[in-house]
């Protein structure tokens, strides 16, 4: 009998799987319109009507000064790049839905902040850190954003906040989920409303060691991603007693034949004696790389702890893990507060579905920004909103958010569930064990410059 029948679900990332492979999970990803590389960004909607993204913007814009620019009223453009049709981009169009909720929900649906409207041009990255690098400068440089939200992929992440520095503009980080955006490479003018992936490890790690084995060994893809959630898995599980018996296997992210990493793990077992599989992994090749090591025996010998992902991915890859138990990081159904029920009614009003995993994490990047340009009365100059939003706390959909002034990681609760369905209709899928505190899950200050 294959362990995964009993196997302990912990969420190391969200599997990303297309939209394209949703049909029957009776949950659709999300969109935003329009799509066309000619749209030219848009005014504020009526308050009630949800407000829509545009796309690229065509003509250049005289950079503003902010200062000026808040006192006669001039738009507030704010670029968001993201995988819009690569392999994240159901993440992407997650971030999308919940960023333009989160703006609309904050301003009251009047999408202006002190007088100024608010206009967002959203660019494609196409997973790509280098297009998104250039996306960034043609935002600023051409289309005169004064603020930026990004990425589906910590790799793109990691080039933005780069030319966010340059440009003195502050970053909003959602949902790319790598420490070192908070950490090896943080700079000031970074601020991430998600959670990172040391988060994670803290909200499960310290349950594995005690509830399921000590001896791991580790699968994740050969990204910045993938390396620095491996390495937060490590720190968190060798500091609660654990070990790891054998080097981490990683995996060039496009592979689709898994065979030769996949018998580094059943060495592992067979010869250094591992128990536990520690899987990270983003990217639409993930339901490969389960029945591959289904069909090659690790599940034998290995129980396997992975994530509970996104709506669209539970039915088609835990239909067997039901009554398993780990953690996530949002489900629509966890939260009690009035942000939360304004999220789902709202998402579920304009996009005929249920907020996704990723959905809250873009709809507090939005209420952040605004409420740091409240503080600042409109004015987007780098020092006066990092003056506002260091250790400023705010009201979102998982409730209360606070970015911790020494690196700019916004604190906030995760959750333990337990898989009771994989085939609702609407998705509740989990019934709650313990949410975690922004306390409990605070990850250590890994700023090292």
């Amino acid at each position: 009998m294959k362990r995964l029948i009993s196997m302990l679900i912990i969420l190391v990332t969200a599997i990303q799987l297309l939209a394209a492979c949703s049909s029957g999970t009776g949950v659709e990803p999300t969109t935003t319109n329009p799509t066309s590389e000619s749209a030219q960004a848009t005014q504020a909607p009526p308050a009630t009507t949800a407000p829509a993204a545009t796309t690229e913007s065509t003509e250049p814009t005289a950079a503003p000064t902010s200062a000026s620019a808040a006192a006669n009223g001039k738009p507030i453009k704010i670029g968001l790049i993201t995988d819009q049709s690569k392999a994240l981009s159901l993440y992407g169009s997650q971030e999308i839905n919940g960023f333009m909720l989160g703006l609309e929900y904050a301003t009251n649906g009047t999408m202006q902040v002190a007088g100024r409207p608010i206009e967002v041009i959203v660019k494609d990255d196409e997973n790509n850190p280098e297009r998104a690098r250039q996306l960034a400068r043609e935002l600023i440089e051409k289309d005169g954003v004064e603020l930026l939200q990004c990425c589906a992929s910590t790799s793109s992440a990691l080039t933005v906040i780069e030319i966010a520095k340059e440009n003195n503009i502050i970053a909003m980080i959602d949902p790319a989920a790598g420490p070192q955006i908070t950490g090896s490479n943080f700079n000031r003018f970074v601020f991430r409303t998600g959670r990172n992936t040391l988060q994670d490890a803290l909200t499960a790690g310290p349950y594995m060691v005690e509830n399921v084995g000590k001896e791991f060994v580790q699968l994740a893809p050969d990204t910045d991603f993938g390396k620095g959630s491996a390495a937060s898995w490590r720190s968190i599980i060798e500091t609660n007693g654990g070990t790891f018996v054998a080097d981490d296997v990683f995996i060039p992210a496009d592979t689709t034949d898994f065979t030769p990493y996949l018998q580094k793990l059943l060495d592992a077992a067979d010869e250094k004696q591992a128990k536990v599989l520690m899987v990270t992994w983003a990217g639409s090749n993930f339901p490969r790389l389960f029945q591959q090591m289904q069909e090659q025996g690790v599940l034998d010998k290995l129980t396997l702890a992975t994530g509970f992902g996104d709506n669209v991915t539970m039915p088609m890859v835990y239909a067997d893990a039901v009554g398993s138990v780990g953690m996530i990081a949002y489900h629509y159904t966890l939260p009690k507060n009035e942000v939360n029920d304004w999220l789902v009614a709202q998402h579920k009003a304009k996009y005929g579905s249920y907020p996704d995993l990723f959905t809250a994490g873009g709809m507090a990047s939005g209420i952040a920004t605004v409420r740091g340009l409240e503080a600042t009365k409109g004015d987007t100059n780098a020092d006066a909103l990092i003056a506002a939003l260091e250790g400023m706390s705010f009201e979102g959909p998982k409730g209360t958010y606070t970015f911790r002034k020494d690196d700019h990681q916004a604190l906030q609760p995760m959750y333990m569930v337990k898989l009771i369905s994989t085939s609702d209709p609407d998705a509740k899928f989990f019934e709650l064990l313990q949410e975690r505190t922004a306390e409990q899950t605070a990850p250590p200050v890994m700023v090292t410059k």
